[in-house]
């Protein structure tokens, strides 16, 4: 292909010019597959779900209407199952982003620093990141288990605590022992990425504030965090995402139990759309967690831009 370039900066801008004026098209015939395919896989099925909310549309039969109706959307903000679904969705996803980001941030600080087999070390923390989710939750299961788990072995050993909590069929336990494996499938994820982001800061502000006399909690607040800032709005926006949609766990595990104390916006949905067969309630519900989903991300970025400009 005969493309030359030539750049020039007129007025603090930089032009680039092709020999080929076909050659201008390149860019797009590249990225139409893309642009293909996510229109059939993703844009094209959502538009049809939305239109299917506002119907009463039901996944196996016919339709008893096609006709346009909010019925589906009242009813679900009116449920009251709707609205404890979404604050099991909050506490799930505020514990992971939390563990996960308080997790990831000690063992990137601990792998920081050098000493024998860190390599190793380093090597095993991605292992919890590897594992498939349909595994992880399996293993979990047993070691969750009242009679012969590993959980509760290990509790037998502690003085100060007794008993056999059976922790997936509690409804005060089972929330909390979910957010516990998804923070131990996450955390590695929050690991690597805040690991990345300490190498990248300079060693010589530690060294100026090290000679100014700045201990080490201060060496953290004012040249650490600050240093992480963008890394973290990354690593929470992504963690947040991942929690909001997963099924895996909970619905291997629980189902939504016992007395829907796990039972998240997506396995509601899960259950709306292919227990019940309500279509139309099922999108309305999956439509308004896009939009939740959609309005967490934009008041997020929002609130990182004004930090960032501040």
């Amino acid at each position: 292909m005969a493309l030359t370039q030539t750049s020039a900066r007129v007025a603090g801008v930089r032009t680039v010019h092709y020999a080929d004026s076909q050659d201008r098209w390149l860019p797009a015939v590249m990225v139409l597959p893309f642009l293909l395919a996510i229109t059939a896989l993703v844009i094209i099925p959502l538009l049809w779900g939305i239109r299917i909310s506002f119907t009463n549309s039901r996944i196996i039969g016919r339709a008893f209407t096609e006709a346009f109706t909010l019925a589906n959307y009242q009813s679900v903000l009116t449920d009251p199952d709707t609205w404890h679904s979404l604050y099991v969705t909050a506490f799930f996803s505020l514990g992971t982003v939390l563990g996960s980001i308080g997790l990831g941030l000690v063992t990137a600080l601990v792998l920081t620093r050098a000493f024998p087999g860190r390599g190793i070390v380093r090597t095993l923390i991605i292992l919890p990141w590897a594992v498939p989710h349909v595994v992880a939750a399996l293993i979990w299961q047993w070691m969750y288990n009242p009679n012969y788990g590993v959980v509760n072995y290990a509790i037998g050993w502690l003085p100060f605590l007794s008993g056999q909590p059976n922790w997936l069929s509690d409804p005060n336990l089972a929330l909390p022992a979910i957010v516990i494996l998804n923070i131990w499938k996450t955390y590695p994820f929050a690991t690597l990425v805040l690991l990345a982001g300490l190498q990248s800061i300079p060693d010589e502000l530690y060294e100026a504030s090290e000679i100014d006399g700045a201990g080490p909690v201060r060496r953290f607040l004012d040249i650490t965090l600050p240093g992480l800032k963008h890394v973290l709005a990354i690593v929470v926006l992504l963690l947040t995402i991942w929690s909001f949609g997963n099924f895996v766990f909970i619905f291997l595990m629980t189902q939504g139990g016992p007395a829907g104390a796990t039972n998240t916006l997506v396995v509601k949905v899960y259950f709306e759309a292919f227990r019940f067969f309500r279509a139309g309630p099922a999108f309305a519900m999956g439509s308004i967690l896009l939009i939740a989903a959609m309005l967490l991300t934009l008041a997020y970025a929002f609130i990182v831009r004004r930090g960032n400009d501040a």
